[in-house]
């Protein structure tokens, strides 16, 4: 993560002319007249209370320990359901909401390891159902995307000693109904792409246009990172809730808007939490805060603000989404060493 103090609004580097003991520290509120922009934009406080709601609601019906895939299993899969989705030209939230879709199937009853590879043509089906009502025929050899489910049933074969499905326009037909069971229909669900964009609209609106360049890299850098954390953690193990409420809070840290003990877990000691950090940065040095205390805590309220949460719910959320980053970094650079 690479520090973005050179996009730090010009207002806030005058800033420092202000004596600090001259200014009256009042935390920020919503107006009516900004809750009606943030409506406008698809992010009032409305929706962000029901998508949080949505995200419990997931998380109740995603079992912590039952029915996870191996590992390689699973970043196999969600590299194969990658694949496809590029292939029609879709990506970003659709892999997002794909992999939240896959670890609630496989957490399912009726989930069989044999039916995985039909089962991730399934769900590129249903996600391509939400953005067109006619989705592409997949059981045809002439489908961009055969080869690529064909290739990963082969190494499942291989790997697993089992004997895959076959994928049918029949075949499809049947699972899709039992898919759609296992999810109890619920399809549309608030993947990280959508808290990150929900939370830095949000932000952007509290804090001005002077910060929209910012928003827009560190938005990029957030979805970047959380691709990454996704193919290494289940749902189960970390909601793409919180690891966006925290990747969000995280990034204003790193472009030097707060300092690194404003986001200090309570379970953390200041030493615990600066190597948990460290571990999470390329060169293993923590950025510094280049802006006074009191802006510092002026875009801390506005942090908590922009998501509806306490600073102590927010320290929790960066506490573990440190702790799967650093274990990501960890896994792909055992994985990069491995590699012949």
């Amino acid at each position: 993560m690479v520090m973005l103090a050179g996009l730090l609004p010009v207002r806030m580097h005058e800033g420092h002319s202000t004596r600090p003991e001259n200014i009256v520290h009042e935390p920020p509120t919503i107006s009516d007249e900004l809750e009606d922009e943030l409506h406008r934009l698809g992010a009032s406080s409305g929706i962000l209370a029901h998508l949080k709601d949505l995200d419990m609601d997931i998380m109740d019906h995603v079992p912590g320990t039952a029915g996870q895939l191996d590992g390689s299993i699973r970043v196999s899969a969600l590299r194969c359901l990658s694949r496809m989705l590029q292939a029609f030209g879709s990506g970003g939230s659709y892999w997002f909401k794909v992999a939240i879709m896959l670890d609630r199937i496989v957490a399912s009853s009726t989930f069989r390891l044999e039916q995985l590879p039909l089962t991730c043509v399934v769900l590129t089906r249903i996600v391509l159902k939400l953005a067109s009502s006619m989705p592409p025929p997949f059981a045809s050899d002439r489908c961009p995307a055969m080869y690529m489910i064909k290739d990963f049933g082969t190494w499942l074969e291989s790997a697993q000693n089992c004997v895959t499905d076959q994928v049918s326009d029949i075949a499809l037909c049947m699972h899709e109904k039992t898919v759609l069971k296992a999810l109890q229909w619920q399809i549309e669900c608030p993947c990280v792409e959508h808290w990150s964009c929900l939370f830095f609209t949000r932000f952007g609106i509290l804090a001005g246009r002077d910060f929209q360049a910012w928003i827009d890299q560190m938005q990029a850098k957030v979805l970047m990172l959380a691709r990454a954390v996704v193919m290494c953690f289940p749902t189960a193990q970390l909601s793409q809730g919180r690891l966006a409420l925290g990747l969000f809070s995280l990034s204003f840290v790193d472009a030097g808007m707060v300092p690194v003990a404003s986001l200090k877990p309570s379970t953390k000691s200041a030493s615990e939490w600066k190597a948990l950090l460290a571990a999470t940065q390329p060169r293993g040095e923590l950025p510094e805060c280049q802006l006074p205390p009191f802006m510092a805590m002026r875009i801390m309220d506005m942090i908590s603000l922009a998501v509806n949460e306490e600073p102590d719910a927010l320290r929790a959320s960066a506490g573990a989404v440190a702790e799967a980053l650093g274990e990501t970094f960890r896994k792909i650079h055992s994985f990069q060493v491995e590699r012949p």
